[in-house]
């Protein structure tokens, strides 16, 4: 039988420890319930926006017919997800970014779907993200230069076996620049999001600090 946890070492010879992977995923029935709670709860189809706040923005699965520089209060950006997945494997596991409440604000891009492809957006939306139902969806409230819009976004879930919590940047740094999964490579995916917050004019100082320790380790 294998071990439910991992150690990761880090080139300072320090360990992590992460729960060993395949995490367990969500039934078709389950993904759907959710999509269509999600739907009863939100806004008419007209109106429907979705918040990016990590890999959504330099890659989105649908094509919005408006996009908005956004800023979310009451939240902000990390690496607190483990992924065996997208990012990683069961035997090393990576780091993905996930939004959670907390003093600040998270920048980011609102998309607004388009009604007549919603369904069909929604649907690749939840295929991406509620794999394993690390998200749990919300509807949040959020500034943009045209005005305040209410998006969708995926907020992680805290108590979920995923959940990694704050780590110091030094193991963060240590995870990420190892990890390579279904969809490449954590390293790709930090220097992406940078790039695409550097492009909105929002810049984020500790995801800047962080690729900087990844790009200095093998």
């Amino acid at each position: 039988m294998s071990r439910p946890f991992v150690e990761i070492l880090s080139p300072g010879g320090g360990a992590t420890v992460a729960p060993r992977g395949p995490y367990r995923q969500l039934s078709p029935e389950a993904r759907a319930a959710s999509l269509i709670a999600a739907r009863s709860a939100g806004p008419p189809p007209d109106a429907v926006w979705v918040f990016g706040y990590a890999s959504l923005m330099w890659r989105p699965c649908f094509k919005p017919v408006e996009r908005r520089e956004a800023v979310l209060e009451g939240y902000a950006r990390r690496f607190c997800i483990w992924t065996s997945l997208a990012r990683g494997t069961p035997e090393r596991p990576g780091l993905a970014l996930g939004l959670e409440a907390a003093a600040g604000r998270c920048p980011g891009v609102a998309f607004r779907l388009d009604p007549a492809e919603l369904d069909e957006a929604l649907e690749a939306l939840w295929e991406r993200e509620m794999v394993t139902g690390i998200y749990e969806p919300q509807w949040l409230a959020m500034e943009t230069a045209a005005g305040p819009v209410t998006a969708l976004a995926f907020v992680v879930d805290r108590r979920h076996r995923q959940y990694a919590g704050a780590l110091p940047q030094e193991t963060a740094a240590a995870v990420i620049a190892g990890a390579n999964g279904k969809f490449g490579s954590c390293r790709d995916y930090l220097a992406n999001t940078v790039s695409a917050l550097r492009a909105s004019g929002h810049p984020d100082p500790e995801l800047e600090a962080l690729l900087e320790a990844v790009q200095a380790l093998p």
